[in-house]
């Protein structure tokens, strides 16, 4: 579960570092504005200074207030006891009354600079008319930044080079910090789309080139767990189709060029059965010993044409998916025994000599013993069909690991290099290397179809010095071992 979430907490990751570094930066950009601030008050504290003292001559008897001059947008409060008794001016707020904080955070111009207050005060206390002690606020709204409002409407007010200048170090502020979060932004868009948008574009384009029937795309992209996994999913898929379809081209071929050779060798006994069979219809021939010479080839050719069409029946009821084999659990080694047996007489007549290795001991195997006699002596036919007298025959029984070894070979004349390679194929004995021996070119292809079907493998040992050595490796069920 942790794995396939990689992604997510990846993505959320980059947003918390995203939103981190927008706060830090923010933090950087309120903490500079606060030192530009105070840097800039404390250059003019005379200007100031008038700012906070300008309400000198207060003239007020505890009732009105001689009208004073004041900024549009600004209104006047007088206090007593804490308490609103008089306002001059527009106010944008109805506050009755003052706590004491308020009051000694507002003479202490606290207020300036706090974001929490939306209003600057100016505070005086006084003596009325009337001889009681008031106190005097003059209360002006904030600008967004929080910096208290000038009236930059008149040039010769004393305060607006104030103004200006923090306005200029505000806005050089407020730059930077744009500046900052856009190249932030494109950090994160650029993560996103390395992360995310490249891979998922790879994805696509590599799958639109495997529907259009390409299988040699393969992906290369960096990313996330998740997304190689599907890299690399994505070229297994794409190299075992391109492998199917290889061996499918192949298999095609295959068949194309079976169909060729049976076709040959079909219609060249066949044609042999017509000709001489019409010679003596026809009584072309006459003469008794001629006509039972003719009877001898028809009937050498009908049995040739007959084991090719039993051949190919057995190779086809092999190659399909539905045949079923009889498998029983017997001891290989006394089965490969009696195999050889079976070849005594005829390895006698071809004076070959028989070198046999095989273990006392038994190694239980599950096979079907018809189909694997038929395997193994489709080999040693071949091996006293193409070697001359007195060949030494070698049959060796290993048992490995978890899997029997069979190895059948010889020192004869060995199988010619250009046709090794293809040596299991059917009918592999076609166009140049054709001969008229009676053979039908299917039995070792034969032979490899049964090993695959007890999934097993039979292949040619290279290292043989002389002659040819077939090695069979047969996969053993646990419970057997």
């Amino acid at each position: 579960m942790r794995i396939k979430k990689r992604l997510y907490w990846d993505l959320m990751g980059q947003l918390l570092l995203f939103l981190l570094s927008a706060v830090i930066i923010t933090g950087l950009f309120i903490g500079a504005l606060i030192l530009i601030t105070v840097n800039t008050l404390s250059k003019y504290p005379d200007e100031i200074n008038t700012l906070n003292n300008r309400f000198t001559d207060i003239r007020f008897d505890g009732k009105v207030l001689e009208p004073m001059e004041i900024e549009e947008g600004t209104w006047i409060e007088i206090l007593k006891d804490n308490q609103v008794i008089y306002r001059q001016g527009r106010p944008n707020r109805n506050k009755e009354s003052y706590s004491q904080s308020e009051l000694n955070d507002i003479a202490n111009n606290v207020d300036e600079l706090s974001f929490k207050s939306d209003y600057v005060y100016e505070y005086n206390l006084f003596q009325g008319l009337d001889g009681e002690n008031y106190t005097l606020l003059h209360i002006r709204p904030k600008l967004t930044n929080g910096i208290f409002k000038f009236d930059m409407t008149n040039s010769r007010n004393e305060n607006s080079m104030i103004q200006r200048e923090l306005n200029r170090h505000i806005l050089i502020l407020l730059a930077a910090f744009m500046v900052l979060i856009i190249i932030m932004l494109l950090l994160l868009s650029r993560l996103t789309t390395k992360k995310l948008i490249k891979p998922l574009n790879a994805l696509s384009n590599g799958l639109h080139t495997v529907i259009q029937g390409d299988y040699s795309q393969r992906l290369s992209f960096k990313g996330n767990y998740e997304f190689n996994q599907l890299r690399d999913a994505f070229n297994y898929m794409t190299e075992k189709l391109e492998t199917v379809e290889k061996e499918n081209r192949e298999i095609t071929e295959s068949k194309r060029r079976l169909l060729l050779d049976i076709s040959h060798d079909l219609r060249t006994p066949a044609t042999t059965i017509q000709g001489y069979a019409e010679a003596l219809a026809n009584d072309v021939v006459v003469d008794p010993e001629k006509r039972k010479k003719y009877l001898a080839y028809i009937y050498n050719k009908s049995k040739h044409l007959t084991d090719l069409i039993e051949r190919l029946f057995e190779f086809s009821k092999l190659d399909s998916r539905i045949y079923d084999m009889n498998k029983e659990v017997k001891d290989i080694g006394e089965f490969l025994r009696n195999v050889i047996i079976g070849f005594y007489g005829e390895l006698e007549k071809k004076h070959f000599f028989l070198n046999i290795d095989i273990p006392e001991k038994p190694i239980f195997f599950e096979f079907d013993e018809i189909e694997m006699h038929r395997a193994l002596a489709n080999i040693i036919n071949n091996m006293m069909k193409y070697n001359d007298r007195e060949t030494s025959l070698h049959v060796i029984l290993e048992e490995v690991e978890d899997y029997v070894r069979i190895r059948i070979g010889d020192d004869g004349v060995g199988i010619p290099e250009h046709i090794k390679s293809n040596v299991f194929n059917a009918l592999v004995r076609g166009d140049k290397i054709r001969k008229s021996d009676g053979g039908t070119g299917l039995g070792l292809a034969i032979t490899k179809k049964i090993i695959e079907l007890h999934q097993g493998t039979i292949h040619i040992d290279d290292q043989w010095d002389k002659g040819s050595m077939f090695i069979i490796e047969l996969k053993r069920k646990k419970d057997l071992l």
